[in-house]
């Protein structure tokens, strides 16, 4: 009975320590901090991003407050099945470029057109996170960061 109870505890804390472990990689990913991002594209805003290994990521929320052009909310589609996100064009009031990205890819799709990135497209906490600077070049918007404020700036060039 006693060695039972002990092999009991014991696989519990195995698996505490590692269903911990998977909670904090999703929850802080490997060395991701966040950052203070201003984008200047359409109209001043501000807003929070991450840096993972070296690189901006931005959610759904940031992703469109960098684009030169506005996406109508209806035109946005998540499959969880293929983890792909897409922005559609179906003769909304706003047209919008179709846009297509896949969780864990590095490459995406801008009207027919594959892109490729330095850094995959994340799910982090039901969350997609998309690598900031590969997404917004294809439409000529700069992105730097300004050490004395410590903000990555987004501007149209």
């Amino acid at each position: 009975m006693r060695i039972s109870k002990l092999l009991i505890v014991s696989v519990l804390t195995l698996a505490m320590a590692g269903l911990g472990s998977s909670v904090n990689a999703a929850s802080s990913p490997s060395s991701g901090s966040t950052v203070d991002i201003k984008s200047n594209v359409l109209g001043e805003k501000s807003f929070t991003g991450l840096i993972i290994k070296g690189h901006t990521y931005v959610d759904l929320d940031g992703f469109v407050r960098c684009l030169p052009f506005q996406i109508n909310s209806k035109a946005l589609s998540f499959q969880s099945e293929t983890k792909t996100f897409k922005v559609l064009n179906e003769d909304f009031a706003m047209p919008t470029p179709e846009l297509e990205f896949k969780v864990g890819s590095e490459t995406f799709q801008h009207d027919g057109e594959s892109f490729r990135m330095n850094s995959p497209v994340l799910l982090i906490q039901n969350r997609i996170y998309f690598p900031l600077k590969d997404v917004v070049s294809v439409y000529d918007i700069h992105v730097s960061y300004d050490s004395q404020t410590k903000t990555v700036q987004v501007s149209k060039e």
